[in-house]
């Protein structure tokens, strides 16, 4: 399934249509950020707005096992959006998350402040739905901001237009690595089948890219590898 419709009314469809996997209780938004070394996940990215401890946890665990499968990384690092990197820091929800997390089946490397978001300190950003729509949003209109702040500025002079020129294949590679028409869509991990959600602003390319990431992840039996890494969890 594949849809760059509404995120609720999505996430809805999907639940009737599929279920969820045993032992969870809330399917989280996992979107591709782009990264200094790479790529991280994001989640939940806007599935969930008010979550518990255990919800945060559930992520984690789908989040790692999701890198593993699509981002081929063998030990994926987990961490924790936070408000400090101490184990104190953050609301009642972050500071038991915290606690959970340090016994779950996962690579845990603590909190993670959001200036560290890039950095690919983490290949797994955790964190509920509120904030992480959010953070999201926030990079998506850093992104957009730049990319017209440099326009205007190579556009000025003749001499920064020849610069232009000289640097348009690296422009072409950076726009590439942080335009979310690449990725596709966002999968919601937890249903009990393949679903995915696009940007609201899909482009043709970007609905494509989600169908053929839709068909990879069935291919590659997502969905039961999932369920496995959530059994000792489920247990």
């Amino acid at each position: 399934m594949f849809s760059a419709g509404h995120t609720g009314a999505t996430l809805l469809s999907a639940h009737g249509a599929f279920g969820v996997l045993e032992g969870v209780e809330r399917p989280a938004l996992a979107v591709t950020v782009p990264t200094r070394t790479g790529a991280a996940l994001l989640l939940d990215s806007g599935a969930n707005i008010d979550c518990r401890p255990e919800h945060l946890v559930q992520f984690a665990v789908m989040g790692a096992a999701y890198a593993r499968v699509a981002l081929q990384i063998e030990r994926p690092k987990v961490g924790l959006l936070s408000i400090g990197e101490e184990a104190g820091k953050g609301n009642d929800l972050i500071r038991e998350a915290h606690v959970r997390l340090q016994t779950a089946p996962i690579d845990f490397i603590g909190n993670l402040e959001a200036r560290e978001f890039f950095t690919g300190r983490a290949d797994v950003i955790v964190c509920d739905g509120f904030t992480g729509n959010i953070a999201l949003k926030v990079g998506e209109s850093l992104v957009e901001a730049v990319d017209h702040m440099l326009r205007e500025e190579l556009g000025a002079e003749l001499l920064t237009q020849l610069g232009a020129l000289l640097t348009r294949r690296a422009f072409s590679r950076f726009k590439q690595r942080v335009d979310y028409a690449e990725y596709g869509g966002a999968p919601l991990l937890g249903i009990a089948g393949v679903a995915l959600v696009g940007h609201g602003r899909s482009s043709a390319q970007a609905v494509e890219n989600g169908i053929a990431l839709a068909a990879r992840l069935a291919e590659t039996g997502v969905v039961e590898k999932l369920a496995d890494a959530l059994k000792p969890t489920a247990a």
